[in-house]
């Protein structure tokens, strides 16, 4: 039971900061950067936010089979 949970809590906990990462680029970025350099910036942490995304959608996929394994009583 408590791995459903972990890997929920994690899946919920990343899906969170990367959607407010994605919604806090601009700000998250120094303005007194050059152009190509504040690009550069923004889109590494768009990269680092859909990582999170994936990453969340893998923890709530590993949620649903620890939850299946479970209720068929593989573990």
């Amino acid at each position: 039971m408590s791995a459903v949970v972990v890997a929920f809590g994690l899946a919920w906990a990343f899906l969170a900061l990367s959607r407010w990462g994605r919604r806090n680029v601009d700000s998250l970025v120094s303005p007194t950067l050059s152009t190509e350099r504040r690009a550069r910036e923004e889109k590494r942490l768009r990269r680092g936010a859909r990582s999170l995304l994936i990453l969340s959608v893998v923890c709530a996929i590993l949620g649903i089979v620890a939850g299946a394994a479970m209720v068929a009583g593989w573990s």
